[in-house]
């Protein structure tokens, strides 16, 4: 596990694309091409959650870039179920409501997800456990 920063940017030469980059170190905020950074104690698996959830939107891998609303990127970002921090968002996308919905919205349904599998778990236990006590 490697502590590290995950970035999202946009360039004017590439309108609808939001690009992807990691650092190891704070990135310098305010930069005219940042629009969100989040500090991620295991970076690696953040990417691997962010691309599961943009992953039928990726443009190119080099660099790492998705065809998806800026908005959207940064919902998939913040909604990612592993301990992070938000260290900068764009003044533009820092008062939208619809953020903090669909964050919470994605949040219920991870958590949803998990019940449902702590559920399918337990009932095979049960079958397990009575298909061993019962005689056949």
């Amino acid at each position: 596990m490697q502590k590290g920063y995950l970035l999202l940017e946009t360039h004017p030469d590439q309108p609808g694309m939001v690009l992807v980059s990691t650092r190891d170190h704070e990135p310098r905020l305010g930069g005219p091409e940042l629009r969100f950074a989040a500090c991620f104690g295991d970076i690696d698996a953040a990417l691997m959650h962010l691309h599961e959830r943009l992953r039928r939107r990726l443009a190119t891998l080099e660099p790492r870039s998705y065809a998806v609303d800026l908005e959207e990127a940064v919902i998939a970002v913040d909604a990612i179920e592993l301990d992070h921090r938000r260290v900068f968002i764009d003044p533009a996308l820092a008062g939208s409501p619809t953020i903090e919905h669909r964050i919470e919205a994605l949040h219920r349904r991870y958590r949803w997800q998990d019940r449902l599998l702590h559920a399918v778990g337990l009932c095979a236990l049960i079958v397990l456990i009575l298909w061993g006590i019962l005689p056949l």
